[in-house]
């Protein structure tokens, strides 16, 4: 895999100032100059930062003022190009979760699932279904499908914050790449109910088949977000 750009790297950098309290809600940014040798780059490389940064609504640019700091609302704007479990994702965006409601069961799985595994229809699985909640309602909705070899000591008891640091910790398993795929879910869709949509809200969803750096499948999830508190973001360069 490539390594991190710059630009991503000074992303990050400038997100764990900003989630530090360095530069809180409505406060004007440092001169293009003066941020470029807190951060350690090039005025060039922090200038791909800014765009990235309106973008995903955290910063405005207003034009002969300066660049200011948007407050934070009750929308989760991500980079989709990250890989990230959702506990981290939420987390970074400073929104308070409440208590989850979680379920697990083994049993049998979609076809696509098994597919994915490359094992026979009649495999059964370690099913995780987790709803998370905000202040405001729910924010994800999110089924996961892991093989029973991974999923020993976990019940209902005792099912971990995150699959990612479960799998790291008692597996040495490190989920590094996933293909994901976005849909829009049809309204008797059982998960995109459990969202419990504000009237007029919408839902969107992204099955995701995640992987070790080798290609081994280790998990497969169904996602379902409320589509007005969540926004994805991907940066796009020129080849």
């Amino acid at each position: 895999m490539k390594g991190k750009s710059a630009t991503l790297k000074a992303k990050e950098a400038f997100m764990e100032l900003y989630q530090a309290g360095r530069f809180p809600p409505h406060s004007k940014l440092p001169s293009e100059n003066d941020m470029s040798k807190t951060l350690g780059i090039s005025r060039e490389t922090w200038r791909k930062v800014l765009r990235v940064l309106r973008s995903e609504g955290i910063l405005v640019s207003r034009h002969g003022s300066g660049t200011y700091v948007l407050p934070r609302s009750n929308r989760i704007s991500n980079d989709l190009s990250q890989l990230q479990s959702m506990t981290k994702m939420i987390a970074d965006a400073g929104i308070q979760e409440l208590e989850s409601k979680t379920s697990c069961r083994v049993d049998l799985a979609p076809v696509e699932v098994c597919e994915f595994f490359q094992v026979p229809e009649d495999t059964e699985f370690f099913i995780l279904h987790k709803t998370r909640y905000a202040d405001f309602g729910v924010i994800c909705t999110c089924v996961n499908y892991l093989p029973v070899r991974f999923a020993e000591g976990l019940n209902e008891e005792h099912i971990p914050a995150s699959l990612f640091q479960h799998l790291e910790k008692n597996y040495s398993l490190k989920m590094t790449q996933a293909y994901a795929t976005l849909f829009i879910p049809n309204k008797k869709d059982p998960l995109r109910a459990a969202l419990d949509l504000p009237e007029g809200k919408e839902a969107f969803a992204f099955k995701q088949q995640q992987t070790d750096a080798r290609g081994n499948p280790i998990l497969f999830s169904y996602d379902y977000l409320r589509s007005d508190v969540f926004r994805f973001s991907v940066l796009r360069t020129a080849l």
